[in-house]
């Protein structure tokens, strides 16, 4: 929860008559609000209000300031309640609250002075106020929210109120590793029976419970039991010695988590997290995280890669969250320790908590021994695991002084003797220490010098730079120098070529007459041109409407010879009689299909298809009249037996098609004509049938009319047929007629306009003289037309512009003897800068051979080796000093810790747990109500395997947590609900009830977790993935990599030669030492297709059994020859997990495994893909049981990405898979579901794995 600096607020207080009334009555007087000047300290919650109503608020007392104003014990506290009217606290109503109610989120602290008069409130009071959010619509948010976690508990609490079955039994029998037991003989109820599944176990003679039903036969009155790990070594040496043979079976602890889950729900909601805004970033779609602090240098302890070290500097750094994506074999715990260990240096208390007690005792286990670390693990002493018992309370004691005896004997061993090796070490470094003195001071003056000649040499670089700067610009400006006297130059000689065209043309001898002479006879040749161009256009144009008037001609004359070709087909109509003789005048006289024309022909055939209808149902009707008379007269009905047969054929509905009731008839006469025509059964049935048939027949009938309507009909659609083809023969020739018309119009006006354009051309052409191309002869007299007026304007003002061009070149020319002088001063300037540059450039080789050596270098190493010397000596006169002091204290210390007894130990448990700084439990276990009284909240709160737990689960351990760390890998499997997967949970729920409430929310968790949506929403800086496995061999590692291709890093091996150091060492006729993924391929036949276990749901597949039978005693023989040839040890076993999709599978592998087969050499492990999460072995060996020919292509759970991401990562030296390659690569259903296998498939197949199983179609 929230802490804050408590601020002073000063306002006035009135109050109603309630309010006075209420403190009167809890003995509060109004005097006692507003004596003396201590404030009150008071919790402050905002209540909701609507847009524009007062803030509503509530102070809440402690009980201290409760004993203040009533004098007494009052047994909870009070609460004013209030509201602000013109910014002044107006005090409403005054209860009580229970006594020791906590602090939450939605609450700031604050102390108050109260006043009577009428000063307003203070301005930081209201805004804060109006800052905070009222802590029930807080509340509400998160309950509408946490809504979707509700699933979870519905799940867990189907059948809660079992209560407990107590029973008595025969016989205890052990699985072949000892994980399970089956108990014989048990006398329970029918009904008793149904109930045991998942309900925890417990033996009369063995402490706690021994684990979880798995399995019961009320046939065989037998129950299979899943051993909790701490359970296995008491029933092991106590099994066959028990008295009492009792058996209980319960679901307390169950109840009991589900209650500690809901309790956490509750603390959410009423705001009690320990980080004040952990449900914005659980439910928020940005989780509303705050920026890193800057990332400090970090020393680590654990050896760690990039992306590690990363992942911590990153935890380190956050202030509230901080996720690691861990994918299989990258290290999580590794960081997790490393991370625990910054922690404890920094002197922060640390909780790590995962789902299982193995998660969490892995992690504790890997943390170093250092002196800042005191770890304790809390949890039930039996579940823990050998790694955290020692961390245990009762251990902690007897550890400290284990391991504190150790280290102190180990460093007083070590100071034996050391004095006399001090005293040689602390002279030869004295020595040492004399002789580097001359050396270093060489080196000093050998950098000084350098340091004099790079001053030396910065002078002259700066003085350098001034010259070429002024050289630079010199050169600059007599460039431009030149440049402007090129252009002066240029002017002058410009300016005399004008004088001398101004002098020409005043010498030249023209007047104004002779110009205005030649301008008139330029213009009359321009008029001449202009006529030609015209002509030449309207011939243009005289040919255009010669071709319109041939156009307009021709069209006339067409038609003109089609018009009245039309009235002899007409006339031809009315004389036909019959359809077909109809169709084929339409046809030839190009009738258009019209909306009234196919009206007509259809219905036309609508009535001739009505008559066929009616004959063929009256020929079936006599049929049908026929059949019945005959077997009426067989069967020899009484007339009642043949009303009632009549009656059901009348009520009946049943419709019979005409070769339905011909199919029926004939099927009537073979029997007729069979053995069977005395049946009376049989022709009684017949009758009925025959009835039901001549009823549909009559109800069809009933519909028709007769022949003689729908010939008289066709005869009045034939004819308005025939009117509507005549009406559109009379549309088309007054069509032709008006074509004709317009023709003729647009001839006579064509040649009306070709004449005019004759006539008009002749005129224009009379006695002129053509010429080749009139239009540029136009250009070339306007061109001479301009240039003749340009040279009468320049002889009108020739002789001004010559006086004014004489002046301007007396200007340029005294212009031009300026340059000259100008660049011979700036050639002079360049010259004296280039000699000084030369000289310092000569000076500053000088000194290069001094800036090239590098004494600074010697210096600083022989200056390191010197401090290094005097800091050796100082240690050494230190030590030489303390080392009698040390060797007493350590001796004394060695004496107290030997002699310590069980006073000593319990005082040293009691000091380790108050210092405890690194506290390991379940997340469950970590909300028990002794756990939440000693441990309320943690600086960090690392969770593990996030992917493994429910997010109630994860709620209750992230409630206690200033900055939560999720380490998990949301690409493999998402939480187990007792021994099914989600997915197999959520299916059976909603059959059992498809209303379930929580389905949506559940489907969308499988969809994306908690921690795949926090790591996709999360910034780069709150999130790291581990890159680097260490785990399975390269080969194997390549079939998962594109699980992780779309993270930001791929994934790598971090093993640096696969085939050494994961080298199996294991040759069989299928399994070479250098295969290390291999795919057994079983063809997709019928004989090696899957089987569903009967009265189940769960499958199996026989030939995979036998695949993997053979499979395990090679590689029994492969492991004993191994051992022969020294590449393993005498008495070990290969580690091998035989794993499937499917628990029936599973049930059958341990089943053969425990009664079939001996394979000495092996460890053998089993367990479905989902149980396996989080578990390696050196070989593995996939079960894949799916194979089918059916056209859904159904692979079930196998076709979720991260089930099969799970499935291929667990096997560190060898992976087997074993099923049908075609089933998973071709068949399967979802395109992205094939291309997923064939990806195996593919790298399988580059490595050399596949081995086909040759079937009966091969």
């Amino acid at each position: 929860m929230a802490k804050s600096m408590t601020t002073i607020y000063e306002t006035s207080l009135r109050l109603t008559k309630t309010a006075e009334e209420k403190m009167r009555g809890f003995g509060v007087s109004e005097q006692a609000l507003f004596a003396g000047d201590r404030p009150f300290a008071a919790l402050i919650e905002r209540y909701p209000s609507e847009t524009g109503e007062p803030l509503s608020v509530a102070l809440l007392f402690g009980a201290d300031e409760t004993a203040r104003l009533t004098k007494k014990e009052l047994g909870g506290s009070l609460v004013l309640h209030g509201v602000f009217t013109d910014d002044q606290l107006l005090a409403t109503n005054v209860t009580q609250r229970k006594a020791g109610q906590a602090r939450t989120n939605w609450q700031q602290e604050g102390a108050f002075l109260f006043s009577r008069g009428r000063r307003t409130a203070a301005r930081e009071f209201l805004k804060m106020v109006e800052r905070m959010t009222p802590a029930k619509e807080r509340s509400d948010y998160v309950k509408k929210r946490i809504t979707g976690w509700e699933g979870y508990l519905k799940i867990q609490e189907r059948g809660m109120d079992i209560p407990d079955m107590r029973s008595s039994y025969s016989k205890l029998a052990f699985n072949h590793d000892f994980s399970r037991i089956t108990v014989s003989g048990c006398q329970l109820k029918s009904d008793e029976w149904k109930q045991l599944r998942g309900l925890s176990v417990k033996l009369d003679g063995i402490d706690g419970d021994v684990g979880t039903v798995l399995k019961a036969q009320a046939k065989a009155r037998t129950v299979e039991v899943e051993l909790q790990p701490y359970a296995i070594e008491q029933l092991r040496k106590k099994a066959s010695a028990l008295q009492s043979r009792h058996i209980v079976f319960s679901n307390f602890a169950a109840l009991s988590q589900i209650r500690r889950l809901r309790r956490g729900f509750q603390d959410l909601e009423k705001g009690f997290a320990t980080n004040p805004d952990l449900d914005r970033i659980l439910f928020e779609e940005k989780p509303p995280v705050k920026p890193l602090k800057a990332f400090e240098k970090l020393h680590f302890q654990n050896r760690l890669n990039e992306f590690q070290q990363q992942a911590v500097a990153g935890a380190i750094a956050a202030e509230d969250l901080y996720v690691i994506q861990g994918p299989p074999g990258t290290g999580k715990t590794t960081v997790i320790s490393e991370i625990c260990l910054q922690n404890a240096k920094k002197g922060l208390k640390t909780l790590v908590a995962s789902q299982s007690n193995l998660a969490v005792d892995n992690a504790l286990g890997r943390l170093l021994a250092n002196k800042d670390v005191r770890i304790l693990r809390v949890g039930r002493t039996e579940s823990i695991e050998e790694d955290g018992k020692r961390f245990i309370e009762e251990n902690v004691g007897q550890y400290w002084k284990d391991h504190t005896l150790k280290e102190v004997s180990e460093q007083y061993e070590a100071r034996k003797g050391r004095s006399a090796q001090v005293a040689i070490d602390l002279e030869e470094t004295e020595q040492a220490y004399e002789r580097l003195l001359p050396v270093h001071e060489q080196w000093k003056l050998a950098v000084e010098e350098k340091k004099q000649a790079q001053q030396q040499t910065e002078n002259i670089l700066r003085a350098l730079e001034e010259l070429r700067t002024t050289v630079k610009a010199e050169s600059a400006k007599k460039q431009e120098t030149e440049t402007n006297k090129q252009k002066l130059v240029l002017q002058i000689e410009e300016l005399e070529r004008k004088a001398a065209e101004y002098e020409s043309i005043l010498s030249g001898g023209k007047d104004v007459a002779g110009f205005e002479a030649k301008e008139q006879h330029i213009r009359e040749h321009i008029r001449e041109l202009e006529r030609m161009i015209a002509a030449k256009a309207l011939l243009v144009q005289i040919d255009a409407k010669q071709r319109q008037v041939e156009e307009f001609r021709s069209g006339f004359n067409r038609a003109s010879s089609t018009d009245g070709q039309l009235e002899q087909p007409s006339r031809a109509l009315s004389a036909i009689r019959k359809m077909d003789e109809l169709e084929r005048f339409m046809a030839e006289h190009r009738i258009e299909d019209g909306i009234s024309v196919t009206y007509l022909v259809n219905k036309m055939e609508m009535s001739r298809q009505r008559v066929v209808e009616w004959k063929k149902l009256s020929k079936f009707n006599e049929q049908l009249a026929a059949a019945i008379t005959y077997v009426e007269a067989r069967a020899r009905l009484h007339p009642s037996q043949l009303e009632e047969a009549k009656r059901r054929a009348v009520q009946g509905t049943e419709s019979f098609t005409g070769a339905e009731i011909e199919g029926f008839l004939e099927t009537l006469r073979g029997v007729l004509k069979g053995p069977q025509r005395s049946d009376m059964r049989i022709l009684q049935t017949a009758l009925g049938e025959l009835y039901k048939r001549q009823q549909s027949l009559w109800r069809r009938g009933a519909k028709l009319e007769t022949p003689e309507y729908y010939a008289a009909e066709a005869k009045k659609i034939f004819q308005k047929l025939k009117e509507a083809v005549e009406e559109q023969l009379m549309e088309r020739m007054q069509k032709d007629a008006t074509l004709v018309e317009k023709w003729k119009a647009d001839m006579t006006a064509a040649e009306q306009t070709l004449s005019t354009l004759e006539q008009k051309y002749r005129y224009l052409t009379d006695g002129m003289i053509q010429v080749p191309d009139p239009e540029s002869a136009v250009r070339e007299q306007q061109d001479a037309l301009t240039n003749l007026e340009k040279e009468r304007q320049l002889h009108g003002q020739a002789q001004g512009l010559l006086e004014e061009n004489q002046a301007e070149q007396k200007t340029k020319t005294a212009q031009l003897n300026e340059t000259d002088v100008l660049l011979a001063e700036l050639n002079t300037n360049i010259e004296q800068a280039q000699e000084k540059i030369a000289d310092h450039e000569e000076e500053a080789a000088s000194l290069g051979a001094i800036l090239a050596s590098q004494p600074e270098v010697e210096f600083e190493a022989v200056t390191k080796q010197l401090a290094s010397k005097a800091f050796d000596r100082e240690s050494l006169r230190r030590e030489q000093k303390n080392l009698p002091l040390l060797q007493s204290v350590q001796k004394k210390w060695l004496e107290l810790l030997k002699e310590a007894d069980s006073h000593d130990l319990d005082e040293i448990r009691k000091l380790y747990i108050r210092h405890a700084n690194v506290i390991g439990t379940t997340c469950v276990a970590s909300a028990r109500k002794d756990f939440a009284e000693n441990y309320p909240s943690f600086d960090v709160v690392i969770i593990d395997e996030v992917s493994k737990a429910t997010p109630p689960e994860l709620l209750l351990p992230m409630l206690k947590g200033k900055k939560i760390i999720l380490v998990g890998d949301h690409h493999q499997l998402p939480p187990l609900l007792g021994n099914d997967t989600l997915e197999e949970t959520l299916e059976e729920m909603i059959n059992e009830d498809s209303t379930f409430e929580g389905k949506k929310e559940l489907e969308q968790l499988l969809a994306e977790s908690l921690f795949e949506r926090l790591y996709k929403n999360l910034p780069a800086s709150n999130k790291t993935m581990l890159a680097i496995q260490y785990r399975m061999h390269a080969d194997i590692m390549e079939t998962i990599a594109p699980f992780y291709a779309k993270e930001q890093d791929r994934l790598q091996c971090g093993i640096a030669d696969s085939d050494a150091e994961r080298d199996h060492g294991l040759e069989s006729s299928t399994v070479n030492r250098s295969n290390h993924l291999m795919w057994i391929d079983l063809p997709n036949e019928p004989s090696f297709f899957e089987e569903r276990m009967s009265g189940g749901k769960s499958l199996f597949n026989a030939s995979e059994l036998n695949e993997i039978r053979t499979l395990l005693v090679e590689l029994n023989e492969a492991a004993a020859a191994a051992k022969k040839a020294g590449q393993m040890p005498p008495d070990g076993r290969k580690s091998i997990g035989v794993i499937s999709f499917y628990g029936e599978q599973v049930k059958r592998i341990q089943r053969m495994i425990d009664q079939e087969l001996r394979l000495p050499h092996l460890l053998l492990r089993t367990g479905t893909v989902d149980r396996f999460q989080g578990s390696e072995m050196d070989v593995i060996l996939l079960s894949m049981v799916r194979n089918n020919r059916n056209e859904y292509g159904d692979i079930g759970f196998a076709k979720d990405y991260r089930r099969l991401n799970v499935a291929l990562s667990r096997a560190k030296e060898l992976l087997v898979l074993i099923g049908s390659t075609d089933m998973f690569t071709k068949r399967a259903k979802q395109p992205a579901v094939r291309n997923m296998y064939k990806h195996v498939l593919d790298v399988v197949a580059a490595k050399d794995g596949l081995k086909q199983v040759q079937g009966a179609e091969n």
